[in-house]
């Protein structure tokens, strides 16, 4: 990365629109999903409100120049931790745990009637931070997890079916893991990668066909090292994967067979990180330093010979970027969603969304 472009310069070509989202927040949990509904895109966006004694999950939808299409509105209440939200077929989908266990939700636009609040019991006591979820072409979510193993291994299971005849159901089981956490899956038409961390820091893989069988897999990221926060997204043909690694982002593409396709790409210095699917290519968002500002909300293209040498500043660069973000691709728009402070003299915060045109990544 060699280049910063702000989105709301003149010449930018990315035809910024903010909105806010919700303000005096006490948690910066948030989640955003995008399809392209509507020809401009349609975009909806999730996150945790705490009231007393639990955290309510919020959802609103807005269309690709963050214009309101459907008015804030609680679904469920949620355990500690973020919900997420993906863009299933024509339904928006909001998976996240609660007392009963991992549950989900498709809500609507209209605030009513409130949506089902469905549930996969057995997934209770499974730690949410080494559970992973990918919307597959289907509709259904594929979910990646120790659940059922010793803890030496990742099942993958469909959850969440919405087609006709689509069923709750497992699928296949990694061989080669010793103590996998932090997973990372990404879904496509012939099957799914999972991707993982390892207690050494090493990233392994593997690949399983449409019906889940395993068929092979190979360290992603074979040197240990202090890593963190894997992503994955599937592009066309192959996987991104992305990891935050010594302060910074990096990223590798892996073949049909999970096995490496390119070097490892150095994109810049960052704190979070994700990825979202762009077709032929990858979108990938982060927070790090930009014009000698801090904590700014950037992105990059990546593809299979890595990221681009120019990054879109996509915040304002007059405060910074305080929890993970989220990103979304929503037809010709790509929408971001970030918490900042209100004030500096308040511990509340405010949920920034913002749009941009997808192409001003180049």
């Amino acid at each position: 990365m060699t280049k910063i472009v702000a989105a709301d310069a003149a010449d930018s070509g990315c035809s910024p629109a903010r909105f806010d989202l919700a303000q005096n927040l006490l948690r910066g949990e948030l989640t955003l999903a995008g399809r392209p509904g509507g020809g401009g895109g349609e975009i909806a966006a999730s996150w945790l409100i705490q009231l007393q004694n639990k955290a309510q999950i919020g959802f609103a939808g807005f269309d690709g120049e963050a214009r309101r299409l459907a008015r804030d509105r609680g679904i469920g209440n949620a355990r500690d931790h973020a919900p997420k939200l993906f863009a299933t077929l024509d339904a928006w989908t909001v998976v996240w745990f609660d007392d009963e266990g991992l549950a989900f939700a498709r809500p609507v636009w209209d605030a009513q009637p409130a949506p089902t609040i469905e549930h996969l019991s057995p997934l209770k006591d499974v730690n949410p931070a080494d559970v992973a979820f990918a919307a597959t072409p289907a509709g259904a979510l594929v979910v990646a997890s120790p659940f059922a193993t010793q803890g030496d291994q990742l099942s993958l299971f469909l959850f969440a079916p919405i087609a006709e005849g689509q069923k709750a159901s497992a699928l296949g089981r990694t061989k080669t893991g010793k103590k996998p956490k932090e997973p990372a899956v990404a879904a496509d038409p012939k099957g799914y990668t999972v991707a993982w961390l390892e207690e050494d820091g090493h990233v392994e893989a593997a690949r399983f066909d449409a019906e889940g069988n395993l068929q092979g897999g190979a360290p992603a990221v074979l040197k240990p090292a202090q890593r963190s926060g894997l992503v994955a997204a599937a592009v066309e043909g192959n996987t991104i994967i992305g990891w935050l690694e010594g302060g910074s982002v990096f990223v590798r593409v892996l073949g049909p067979d999970a096995k490496p396709a390119s070097p490892v790409f150095a994109v810049g210095k960052a704190k979070h990180a994700e990825l979202v699917s762009a077709g032929t290519d990858a979108i990938l968002a982060f927070v790090g330093e930009a014009d000698g500002v801090a904590d700014q909300m950037l992105a990059v293209r990546v593809g299979a010979s890595g990221p681009s040498a120019t990054a879109v500043r996509a915040s304002e660069g007059k405060t910074g970027v305080l929890d993970p973000p989220a990103v979304a691709l929503a037809g010709p728009k790509l929408a971001f969603v970030w918490t900042e402070v209100m004030n500096p003299l308040m511990s509340a915060k405010r949920a920034v969304l913002r749009t941009v045109s997808a192409t001003c990544l180049k």
